[in-house]
């Protein structure tokens, strides 16, 4: 019924568009096809999917809106198998102002793939991020009001309904967040503990840019909840049994974000101050508890197009927890570094590419290697190689989960 639904809504959308928008609508979107197969024993498939999106834009004088909707089919995981609707907003725009209201993807910062204060969305991590960066952000429903002119752009949004990640916790997919408990006590998952849809519950934020000679620079501040779940844990008294509880806590962060060009280089630098993340502490009994720390988060980054169309970037970020004790069950401080290298060839139609994040701290590694060929303006077809690596942190959770991928792309 749901997915009725949906289609109901872009068939209306579509007819309505065509009545009222006249020459000013459009409507595309693309298929694609994509299939995984883990690189050791027992070779099985880590991922077999295919997706319709379907993308309408209209537009009248100064309102427009845009719509967009994905219909899932996924072999491996059949709750993943829907129809959603994954952007639908109106806007409207002023001389110097626009606003804009509906469900809708926001990016702040200039990081590429790590996050400091691009932190409103949420993320699918349903294959971790063994998928494009644009597919694991999600939208949420907000309004977004905006100021602009040539010197500064001022960003004000309100987010009325909280959104979680999307974290996998099915033994089924093998990017289970909690892989040991196959082979450990049963686990338990509680229901996560998520804030009320009451308006003192809504996020709000701004950002506030301003476009000096030869650098942009951003301020940000957001009220908004950790949106990854921190998860409280306890045992059974025989041990037989461990229970989880997802909670989630209001944060606060306040930021700022710049970027310069220097001839075919481009340097980019974004720093963070969260109040009031929550770690785990280490157990005492049969059970631990969550323990409330401010966090700081910088990264710098350096982007060089060297000519040839060959784009190397680079990206070094820290994270230090502020009054540190002995009892997290974490490290104080984090070092994540990435690096990119692409090169297009055949007239752009070949596209090389790697990309690989490196987790200092914990000696792990996630690295993906690729290849995209346009065989024509609207077929792509893409093949490449995911490897992890280490014993701990986020990366050594998947050191088993190399695999080698193929994805054919038809946009229209």
């Amino acid at each position: 019924m749901k997915a009725i639904h949906y289609i109901s809504i872009a068939l209306l959308l579509t007819g309505l568009s065509r009545v009222s928008f006249a020459q000013s609508f459009d409507f595309g979107g693309f298929i694609d096809s994509y299939h995984a197969v883990r690189l050791q024993e027992p070779n099985d498939f880590m991922s077999s999917r295919s997706r319709l999106r379907t993308e309408i834009r209209g537009a009248k004088g100064n309102s427009s809106f845009y719509t967009s909707l994905n219909a899932n089919f996924n072999s491996l995981l059949p709750d993943r198998s829907f129809v959603e609707l994954r952007e639908a907003y109106l806007e409207y725009a002023g001389a110097n102002w626009d606003l804009r209201a509906g469900r809708q993807i926001i990016i702040w910062g200039v990081s590429d793939g790590i996050r400091i204060t691009d932190i409103i969305a949420p993320m699918d991590f349903t294959e971790f991020l063994a998928r494009d960066y644009d597919d694991i952000r999600m939208p949420v429903d907000a309004m977004k009001l905006r100021f602009f002119n040539n010197n500064y752009k001022m960003e004000l949004v309100f987010i009325p309904v909280f959104q979680s990640f999307i974290y996998p916790t099915d033994s089924l997919n093998p990017w289970n967040i909690f892989p040991e408990a196959a082979a450990g006590p049963e686990l338990v998952i509680a229901p996560a503990r998520t804030p009320e849809t009451t308006l003192k519950n809504s996020e709000f934020g701004g950002r506030f840019s301003f476009f000096l000679s030869g650098i942009d620079m951003s301020v940000v501040s957001l009220y908004t909840w950790n949106k990854l779940p921190v998860f409280s844990t306890s045992f059974s008294e025989g041990n037989d049994t461990t229970y989880l509880v997802p909670e989630h806590h209001r944060l606060f962060m306040a930021g700022l974000d710049l970027s310069t060009t220097i001839g075919s280089l481009v340097v980019r630098g974004e720093g963070a101050y969260f109040k009031g993340e929550y770690y785990p502490s280490d157990f005492i009994g049969s059970s631990n508890y969550l323990i409330s720390r401010d966090v700081i988060r910088t990264l710098l980054g350096l982007d060089w197009y060297p000519g040839n169309e060959w784009t190397l970037t680079g990206q070094l970020s820290y994270t230090s927890i502020l009054k540190y004790c002995k009892e997290l069950s974490c490290e104080q401080h984090n070092v994540l570094a990435t690096l990119g290298i692409s090169k297009k060839l055949l007239h752009s139609t070949l596209l090389l590419s790697t990309f690989g994040y490196m987790d200092l701290s914990n000696k792990g590694f996630f690295n993906r290697t690729s290849i995209d060929y346009s065989l024509s303006d609207p077929i792509h077809l893409c093949a490449g190689v995911d490897l992890f690596g280490g014993d701990s942190g986020m990366f050594g959770v998947y050191k088993d989960n190399s695999e080698i991928w193929v994805k054919v792309k038809y946009s229209f």
